[in-house]
């Protein structure tokens, strides 16, 4: 079980787009300390587990129940019909994109 939390966790992290160093520090711990964690190499607290999803922006369920493979399959999927649309579009309307993208990513940060 720890150790796929920790899995989690460190996909999660990564999603986010986030450093082991960047996420310790928003959650408060030590770099070493979260190493440990996404290893699975220590038993972590339920307001630790609190505390790191809060800081990836994600329930603390979402650390126990969601099977990492379905997720990626999920992910793979909407990625292959969000770039069928891509290939479609202009030059332009293809910045038009990015910039709304961006924009969404932005706002997602400062929430």
């Amino acid at each position: 079980m720890f150790k796929e939390v920790a899995d989690r966790i460190r996909f999660y992290r990564k999603v986010a787009n986030l450093t082991q160093e960047q996420l310790s520090e928003l959650v408060e711990i030590d770099r070493s300390y979260l190493g440990k964690i996404e290893r699975g190499e220590i038993n972590i607290s339920l307001e630790t587990i609190s505390r790191i999803a809060d800081a990836l922006k994600i329930e603390p369920i979402e650390l126990f129940e969601r099977p990492l493979k379905s997720y990626r399959k999920d992910k793979k999927e909407v990625l292959e019909k969000i770039n069928v649309i891509l290939e479609s579009q202009t030059t332009e309307e293809l910045k038009m994109t990015y910039i709304i993208l961006n924009d969404v990513r932005k706002y997602k940060e400062i929430r």
